[in-house]
């Protein structure tokens, strides 16, 4: 499985945007959008999520073993530092983009 750096960002923006302080996998599917049938889609989330904690930018907060989908995550530091750098990267492109017209 290919690792999606765009849906890395959606999946951390979710966490950093949820109105609680962390969500299900189920949720974050839901909140990524991700244009996969529902038992695939499940599994590029928690792949792209175990990477994503590897890097220490989630943390899994609980799990039930009954359902792994249930599994909750919450956003590290880190992975508000990584988002702002991301939109920060963003901003300079357009900045790069503007100052070529």
């Amino acid at each position: 499985m290919q690792r999606d750096f765009d849906l890395v960002v959606t999946i951390l923006g979710a966490l950093r945007d949820a109105p609680g302080p962390n969500l299900s996998t189920h949720d974050i599917k839901n909140a990524a959008l991700a244009p996969h049938p529902e038992e695939q889609g499940l599994q590029v989330i928690a792949h792209h999520l175990d990477l994503l904690e590897d890097a220490g930018l989630v943390k899994q907060v609980s799990e039930t073993s009954a359902n792994a989908g249930a599994t909750r995550w919450r956003i590290t530091w880190k992975g508000y530092d990584a988002l702002e750098q991301d939109e920060d990267d963003e901003d300079d492109e357009d900045e790069d983009y503007d100052a070529e017209e």
